[in-house]
């Protein structure tokens, strides 16, 4: 295995069966007790769980303390694009699911809104590696795009959307997949709120770059586009106040210049959504 990741506080490592876990401390004994380190398991229990997501790898959401009503999601890790047709779930290096724990924790320990990663488990498979991240599951939660559908993009989304995505860029988190699908809404008594999932490839940037936080935007809005979910001048103005919550555009000019680019962008990448 190549470099392996500092353990964050409050995680302890656990090696058993021929697998690797770094798992949550204080439910160590019960995530043990779901039969986390035994692969067979952890196949029973991805073919049996309740889908609780889309995406490229399988997401199941599974009891891990019934008397509490307490669940968690386990998210099998797995290739995107072109070279995920040939590997799949075959990783070269075992730190991926590592790695994106770390990020994840780090980022919710920097007031990110996320949920809690509780374990991420590693199998050697010959010359390869294969990986599950195991998170506390949000109960009732929707992703955006599916709250954008049934609810549209209303002012009390906005202002908590812009809160997270803020957090998201004070904490120099670089979330290189930031779309609708990747963000959670939970519906509560004072408003909906929000939370960012899926840190998988993210990095620590220390002070994220004006750059990589306006390309975070354009891959978050063009995903938009490309769901038909924020098309037309009603989609414009959602995301012109989105940018206004966010401080991105303090004047007219400031403002016609990230639309610009923004629609620049689109352009760009007219060939995902035509």
């Amino acid at each position: 295995m190549s470099t392996f990741p500092a353990v964050p506080d409050g995680f302890e490592v656990v090696t058993e069966r021929g697998g690797l876990a770094v798992v949550r401390s204080s439910a160590k004994e019960r995530l043990l007790a779901l039969g986390i380190m035994d692969p067979a398991t952890i196949e029973t229990l991805r073919r049996s769980g309740r889908p609780a997501g889309s995406g490229r790898g399988t997401v199941v959401s599974v009891p891990l303390d019934a008397d509490r009503g307490e669940h968690v999601v386990i998210r099998h890790c797995r290739r995107g694009g072109l070279l995920g047709r040939v590997l799949g779930d075959r990783y070269l290096s075992g730190t991926r699911p590592l790695d994106e724990l770390a990020i994840s924790e780090a980022a919710r320990q920097a007031g990110v809104p996320t949920p809690q990663c509780m374990a991420a488990l590693v199998w050697r498979r010959g010359l390869f590696y294969a990986g599950d991240l195991i998170i506390r599951e949000v109960p009732h939660a929707t992703p955006l795009d599916q709250w954008l559908r049934d609810h549209g993009a209303s002012r009390a989304l906005i202002g908590p959307l812009a809160e997270a995505l803020g957090r998201l860029f004070a904490a120099g988190v670089y979330h290189p997949d930031l779309h609708a699908g990747n963000i959670l809404v939970e519906p509560a008594p004072d408003g909906p709120r929000v939370q960012i999932i899926d840190f998988d490839r993210a990095k620590l940037t220390g002070r994220l770059p004006a750059t990589r936080r306006d390309r975070m935007l354009f891959r978050f809005n063009r995903a938009l586009v490309k769901r038909g979910l924020a098309p037309g001048p009603a989609g414009l103005r959602s995301r012109l106040r989105l940018c206004r919550a966010l401080g991105i555009a303090g004047d007219r000019a400031e403002m016609r210049r990230f639309v610009a680019a923004c629609q620049a962008h689109l352009k760009r990448h007219a060939w995902h959504y035509r």
